[in-house]
């Protein structure tokens, strides 16, 4: 009976754990509906799709280019062949500004609006399905939930194009809340000065105007956003200027883009120059001086991994002295503080390798151009072979594959095919690259991709190698990595991690004499004992099942960005999260026990007789097992927060088959429990070492800090 309801528990558990999923859904507090002004078009004609979103009142969506925090509105267009829809126009955006971000919202209801045409030799006879998905971040004070929803519009084809009159009228509002194009008598420039851009505007219209009322929204990833903004008048009071502050690791764009606002100015004023059409000063922004001062930024970025190495060396250096204080005891043997000494001093060696300054190593890789759409176009016109690397200071597979381009063959590889390489740096999560992403179906790093000469890009795996690299160089077709593989890889992580996790002081010592008490318990009478062992497993299941849902809640509704990786992009979650782990690292080196304090908890119910104590013993295995986790399954953890729901239940479901597996074994043979190794100091050595994998963690964190403050 007791089996039965264990059963049932289980059930219960699952049913639940599946219909928490659909609670926080953004779907509530945004609307979107798609309609054209057309009710019928003519090949060879051209008409206006609009896109009408309602936000929920004191929430609110971002614009285009989103400013310091949140994430800009974009739509992905999946379009016919014959079918072009221009770029998409949104009204002014409102300025908002929480705990010191500023950002670029919309509030209430605004809608956007994209050119659509149709080529002349368009089937008349079949409609045009214009299909999309649109992606932004909802927001007030307290949460931000991301929003995704797939558009969808049949538009009918016929001999003449027919009006919607109710369209119509949507249009002419819409088209009243876009912002103004600067008249034939005005005019505006931006003016190069080092580090800065002066923009400068004269418009008779403005000259009675409050100065401290205006704000410019730059588009695009060139300037810096969310800076404070001071306006001034020149002596005649009719040239209105700013200094606005570029970004120095993006290439210029073939325009400078972006909206002048005022509480006066109803829509605001459109600013859209060529570089050829804009004025500049002693320091130009186009040519070859951008790209030395460009390639300077690069260089200093490469200097900043030397200061990671500088305290990851310090972490060796750490672990080293641990290697010499554990093995050189009074009482060891004379061969154990031999080979002690021997791994200390080549773990002291590597730890001063890996700090040791190296200014030849800034050079000795690829040189790296940054990134920006227009030179990449102008490079692919040009017949060059280019490779573009989508990359974050806060993403780890970015660092990671970055060894590769200091490999002498690659880089020999880049100089004998002529490749350009460019740098395209996503760290404050711009616009156009977020843009270009979602171009080649990405929506975040890292992602790279290669284009030769006269073909199109080829998109690179996940994680790099050298011999990856060159076989793309060499071959010019994809590297085909099976996307199986990739998920039962992370599968045997989460297994191994689950296995491993049963070594640690709190959980060892108890399996020989938990499988002793199924046995004790059951009379010697072998279908019973694997029977608890079955309950011990379920009990283990459903307790990983439930620090998941914990999981997926928090993700759900509290995180800020759009994916659980986007997380690592806010510097307050960041520093919370090196603090928890260097908590968990201080754990394990014996200064604080959190897994030993936690054994007393769910005691009287482990004592129970029957399945009911085998359950909840696999419960409190799980308990105290929890706080050893994260040298162990970081990847395979981290892989599973950025699943879907049911990808994540699977892997945690292997991290508790793997913690439950020594006890389903020994049930089905418990005379095994004689050959188990006998609990003991190298136990406690065992849960000291895996303290330095945390300890190095928290370094990547604190380093990754630095670069968002």
């Amino acid at each position: 009976m007791k089996f039965k309801r264990i059963v049932l528990l289980f059930c219960t558990f699952i049913s639940f754990a599946s219909l928490t999923q659909g609670q926080f859904r953004s779907a509530d507090l945004i609307s979107l509906s798609l309609f054209a002004e057309c009710e019928e078009i003519k090949p060879g004609d051209s008409t206006t799709v609009m896109i009408e979103i309602d936000v929920e009142a004191g929430w609110h969506a971002y614009w285009k280019t989103s400013g310091q925090s949140g994430f800009p509105t974009t739509i992905a267009w999946s379009l016919p062949q014959g079918i072009s829809l221009g770029p998409l126009q949104f009204p002014a955006p409102k300025y908002y500004e929480f705990q010191g971000l500023g950002s670029y919202v919309h509030e209430n209801t605004f809608t956007l609006l994209a050119d659509l045409h149709v080529e002349e030799d368009w089937n008349a006879s079949q409609p045009i399905l214009i299909t999309g998905e649109f992606s932004t971040l909802v927001c007030d004070e307290a949460n931000c939930i991301p929003y995704r929803s797939d558009l969808k519009l049949t538009l009918p084809v016929g001999k003449s194009t027919k009006i919607n009159q109710q369209a119509s009228k949507k249009l002419d509002l819409a088209r009243a809340q876009m912002p103004a194009i600067l008249g034939k008598t005005e005019h505006s420039s931006f003016y190069a000065v080092g580090g800065f851009i002066d923009f400068s505007i004269q418009s008779a219209s403005l000259t009675n105007f409050p100065i401290a009322g205006f704000y410019f929204f730059p588009e695009g990833d060139f300037f810096e956003h969310g800076t404070r903004q001071e306006f001034s008048w020149d002596n005649n009071r009719s040239l209105l200027s700013v200094r606005l502050k570029r970004n120095l690791s993006v290439a210029p764009p073939d325009r400078l883009q972006g909206v002048l606002t005022h509480p006066q100015l109803q829509n605001g004023i459109q600013v859209d120059l060529s570089l050829d059409q804009a004025v500049y000063g002693n320091q130009s922004i186009r040519g070859q001086a951008s790209f030395e001062e460009v390639k300077k930024v690069e260089a200093a970025d490469v200097g900043g991994y030397q200061t990671l190495w500088l305290m990851l060396a310090f972490v060796v250096l750490a672990l080293a002295v641990w290697l010499y204080g554990k093995t050189n005891q009074p009482h060891q043997p004379k061969g154990k503080k031999a080979v002690g000494k021997i791994l200390s001093l080549f773990t002291f060696l590597f730890a001063v390798w890996l700090g040791y300054p190296q200014k030849e190593s800034i050079s000795a890789g690829i040189q790296w151009q940054a990134w920006s759409p227009e030179l990449q176009r102008t490079l692919r016109e040009e017949g060059k072979a280019v490779y573009v690397d989508f990359t974050a200071k806060w993403c780890l597979s970015c660092q990671v594959n970055k060894r590769v381009f200091f490999d002498p063959d690659v880089v020999t590889a880049f100089d004998r095919q002529g490749i350009i390489p460019l740098h395209a740096d996503w760290t404050k999560r711009g616009a156009v690259i977020l843009s270009a992403l979602q171009a080649q179906g990405r929506e975040g790093v890292p992602f790279n991709i290669y284009y030769p000469s006269s073909k199109d890009g080829i998109p690179m795996p996940e994680l790099l190698s050298s011999e990856i690299v060159l076989e793309v160089i060499r071959s010019e077709k994809p590297y085909l990595v099976s996307e199986a593989n990739g998920i039962w890889v992370i599968l045997g992580f989460a297994l191994l991690g689950g296995l491993i996790l049963n070594l640690m002081p709190c959980v060892f010592p108890v399996i020989g004499l938990k499988i002793m008490s199924f046995v004790k318990q059951a009379g010697e009478n072998p279908q019973t004992v694997k029977r608890h062992g079955f309950v011990f497993t379920l009990g283990v299941l459903v307790s990983f099942w439930a620090l998941l849902g914990v999981l997926l809640f928090l993700r759900e509704s509290l995180e800020a960005k759009l994916g659980w990786g986007f997380q690592l992009q806010e510097p307050l979650f960041v520093f919370g999260l090196a603090v928890f782990l260097f908590i968990f690292a201080l754990s394990l080196s014996g200064v604080l026990d959190i897994g030993l304090s936690l054994t007393g908890v769910g005691a009287n119910a482990t004592r129970s007789e029957g399945y009911t104590g085998s359950f909840f013993s696999g419960v409190l295995a799980t308990l105290v097992a929890t706080p050893c986790m994260a040298p162990f399954l970081g990847a395979a953890v981290g892989a599973a927060l950025t699943m879907d729901w049911k990808g994540a239940y699977l892997v945690f479901t292997f991290i508790a088959l793997g913690l439950s597996l020594p006890y389903l074994f020994l049930s089905f043979f418990p005379s095994w429990v004689s050959r188990l190794p006998k609990p003991g100091v190298w136990m406690d050595s065992l849960k000291q070492l895996m303290a330095f994998p945390l300890y190095a963690t928290v370094v990547w964190l604190l380093w990754t800090l630095q670069s968002l403050l």
